[in-house]
Formats: structure tokens, C-alpha cells, sequence
């Protein structure tokens, strides 16, 4: 839990910093700023922010706790609030200096809350959390756990529902309007239910295609999520998966998740596979292109890369492959995809996507990773 943590705080400070730009001369103190930051104003877009910082550090709160339990059985959860609140402040403080990033009391505020909510849901459920994490579970349960997590992200984020006839009608309206299929997405997106399956199944045992088409509901909440919306490809691809769920012996699918999940990352990659003579430039600086968004599609591009890209080395770790192997593979291979993505029109090749199949490598094994015997350790009974 502790590797863990550290790439989550990693990946916090990586987008809190974002781009990395730093300028100090003229500025305003930091602290001043902050204190005098309050919002003044309040309407549903700051609601909406307030729920998503919640939501960014509730993991922070959540890993920090579970990492510290067993030493600090009576004092990780608070432990776990006021690391989350430290590292909040620091990064609002360093925000200062971050030309185009905002210093708020508001944002400190609403993060602590996260990190408090993160290490007390973990502290009262740390009877069924902590045999999951601490090697009494497959470690494949772990893993897929950590997917799972990956993957609801992705379909419901930014978890803020608008509720009204008028977003429902357009939604409605702009899915039945839709009239071609793009074929690498439709593969993609039933590529991604199928592997959501088998995560489910190394979690609950048997999946059965009726409990996998419940899960699709998922999609129909994402018609009230704010600039989210439903595309045609995901509801085709989230039907082919079920009617592959369902065609495919149980005992085949393993292999079949993973086909099916490496040939969508090629196709996906290579789309639309339509070749120009000069190359884009190539952006070697992690998520350059991926922030040029805004935070919310960042964030949705971001879990939904992370799943697919996770998922993939998952089902290859399954089917015997190392770690490392798997992980490093599809890394170099998506390396070498994005340089070819120079020559696509409308593609913007960047570093980011190796570095994601690195970052999920790492959190899958930090998470996944069997201990020896002898070394687990048992938690007290005053947890």
C-alpha cells in the first residue's frame, strides 16, 4: 500500500503542478492569496468542482490510512486526514507561482474533506479492505478491485448528476440521430466491457451475462453527467460484448479478453488508418496535449486509458506473464504506435500513453504482487 500511495501522491502533484512552469517574480505572497480566496459567489459549476475535489482526494485518504494501519491502528485515520490536508496546502501554495493555475481556500477546503472521507471509509471497512489488500484475497481480486475502480471512474465521472427533461431529450435525441458506426470504437468499447467481466469475475466468481448487461446501466447514467454524453459506438460495442460474453466458453475467455484487448489498443492507436506524407510533431512532455482540455475530459481520458491500458496487462498477467514483461511490452509498443500517429491526420502523438501503461503497471503490481508466506501481517483486533 505504500508503493501505492506514492503514485497516487506522484500523479496528484504531477497534475497540481501541470505544466511545470514556474514564476516567481512579482507575484503575490502565497499564503495572502490563499486566505483572501474564499469564493463569493456560489452556483452548480462551483457544486460541481466542490464534489470533484472531494472526489480527487478521497484515494489519498483512503490508501494513506489503509498503508498506516498497522502501525497506527488508533491514529491513521486522522493521520491519513492531515496528510491529505498538507499535501492539499502545498499544492495550492505552489499553485501561486504556476501561471494559469488558481490558489484556493475553497479547493484546500474541500480536498481535507476528501482525504478525511477516503481514511474513514477505509477505517469502517477495513474488516473487508484489509484481507483484500493485505494478501488474504487472490491477488488477482486486488488487482481487478483496482481496475473496477479505474473503470467506474471513467463512466461516471464527474459524478455530479444534472437531472432535467431537457438534458434527457437531447441526449436521447443526439444518440438516435447518430447514423454511422466507427468501428474501432465499437471494438473498443466492447473490448472494455468484456475485460470489466472478467474483473467482476475474479471478484465476485462467476459472472453471468445477465449481472454484466445490469452493469450497463452505467451508461444510461452517463447521459445525466455534465459534458459527458453517450455515443453510439459504446452502446453497440457494450451489446457486442455481451452477446461475446455469452458465445464465449467460460473457460476461453481469459484468452479471449486479451485478443480482444490488444487488438483494440492497435486498432485504436492506428485509427483511421489513413497515412499523410508529413509528421505531426511529437510531444514528449507527459499529458501536454492531454491538459490542453478541460480538467473534466482530461480527467475522462485520463481513467478510461488507465483502464484500458490496465486491463491489458491484467489479462496478460493471468494468462502467465510477468509483470514486468507485460507491462514493459505494451509500454514500448504503444511507444512506438504513438511515433507512427505522426503520420495520422487529426492524432496528436504524445509520451503520455507509455507512461500510463508504466504508471498502471506499477500501481497493478503494488496492489497485485503475492507476498511470501510469513509476511503478512495481522491486524489487531481494535481495528
Amino acid at each position: 500500500m505504500r508503493r501505492l500511495l506514492l503514485l497516487v501522491v506522484a500523479i496528484i502533484v504531477y497534475g497540481s503542478l501541470y505544466p511545470w512552469h514556474f514564476e516567481f517574480a512579482g507575484r503575490p505572497g502565497a499564503l495572502t492569496v490563499l486566505l483572501h480566496s474564499w469564493p463569493t459567489a456560489w452556483d452548480r459549476f462551483l457544486l460541481r468542482d466542490i464534489v470533484i475535489n472531494v472526489l480527487l482526494y478521497v484515494p489519498v485518504g483512503a490508501v494513506a490510512c489503509l498503508a498506516w494501519l498497522p502501525r497506527w491502528p488508533r491514529a491513521a485515520a486522522f493521520a491519513a486526514t492531515a496528510f491529505g490536508c498538507a499535501l492539499s496546502l502545498a499544492m495550492e501554495l505552489t499553485q501561486n507561482y504556476v501561471p494559469g493555475r488558481v490558489t484556493s481556500l475553497s479547493d484546500l477546503t474541500t480536498n481535507t474533506l476528501g482525504a478525511a472521507a477516503g481514511a474513514w471509509l477505509a477505517l469502517g471497512f477495513a474488516s473487508e479492505v484489509v484481507p483484500l489488500v493485505r494478501g488474504h484475497a487472490r491477488h488477482s481480486s486486488r488487482s481487478a478491485a483496482l481496475l473496477l475502480a479505474c473503470w467506474g471512474g471513467y463512466q461516471l465521472y464527474p459524478f455530479f448528476p444534472i437531472l432535467t427533461s431537457t438534458r434527457l431529450r437531447q441526449a436521447v435525441h443526439n444518440l438516435l440521430a447518430a447514423r454511422t458506426l466507427s468501428p474501432s470504437a465499437t471494438w473498443a468499447a466492447a473490448a472494455e466491457w468484456f475485460a470489466a467481466g472478467l474483473a467482476l469475475e475474479a471478484i465476485f466468481g462467476r459472472v453471468r451475462g445477465f449481472w454484466l448487461g445490469v452493469t450497463t446501466m452505467a451508461l444510461g447514467l452517463r447521459i445525466f453527467m455534465p459534458s459527458r454524453s453517450l455515443a453510439l459506438d459504446e452502446v453497440a460495442g457494450a451489446a457486442l460484448a455481451l452477446l461475446l460474453w455469452e458465445m464465449v466458453p467460460a473457460k476461453r475467455r481469459l484468452a479471449a479478453g486479451v485478443l480482444m484487448a490488444l487488438s483494440a489498443i492497435l486498432a485504436a492507436e492506428l485509427a483511421p488508418f489513413h497515412f499523410t506524407a508529413h509528421a505531426a510533431p511529437f510531444y514528449w512532455t507527459p499529458l501536454a496535449a492531454t491538459f490542453e482540455n478541460e480538467r473534466w475530459g482530461a480527467t475522462v481520458i485520463l481513467l478510461n486509458k488507465a483502464f484500458f491500458y490496465g486491463a491489458a496487462i491484467w489479462l496478460l498477467v493471468r494468462s502467465g506473464v510477468r509483470y514486468l514483461v507485460a507491462g514493459g511490452t505494451l509500454a514500448a509498443a504503444l511507444l512506438l504506435l504513438e511515433m507512427v500517429q505522426r503520420y495520422l491526420p487529426g492524432r496528436t502523438p504524445e509520451i503520455t500513453d507509455a507512461l500510463i501503461a508504466v504508471a498502471m503497471t506499477a500501481a497493478l503490481w503494488a496492489v497485485g504482487e503475492p507476498r511470501k508466506r510469513g509476511q503478512e501481517r495481522v491486524i489487531a483486533h481494535d481495528v
